[in-house]
């Protein structure tokens, strides 16, 4: 009797570690998929303005290290995802970003899907 409550203890705890980790991931996911899809522009009243420089054969871990370093993405693995699901492909050359840019908006600028309005006008 005693040996059947402790295997009914255990397995309850185990289906309870296990709902725990389930729930974890889940919520991880989540919060990288919202990350991912629907970012939130910086508000800073003056934003930083960086001039960054993508050069010949420097690959997305790269150049989302140094937005990184610069503090103009939060998540290098969110602007990774970012350029591999919206298919943008990185071109070398300085490009003027800002604080207040997202993720996206900064893809849309180094692919050249965007034009900088500062530098066009």
């Amino acid at each position: 009797m005693k040996t059947r409550i402790f295997g009914l203890i255990v397995k309850f705890m185990v289906a309870a570690a296990i709902l725990s980790v389930l729930l974890l991931v889940a919520v991880k996911a989540y919060d990288f998929g919202k990350a991912v899809f629907d970012e939130n522009p910086g508000t800073a009243e003056n934003p930083r303005v960086v001039t960054f420089t993508v050069n010949e054969g420097d690959g997305v871990r790269q150049v989302a290290e140094a937005l990184k370093e610069e503090m103009l993405i939060d998540s290098e693995w969110v602007f990774i995802v970012q350029k591999y699901f919206y298919s943008a492909k990185l071109l070398p050359g300085e490009y003027r970003l800002n604080s207040n840019m997202t993720g996206t908006d900064i893809l849309d600028i180094l692919s050249g899907a965007a034009v900088d309005t500062e530098e066009a006008s």
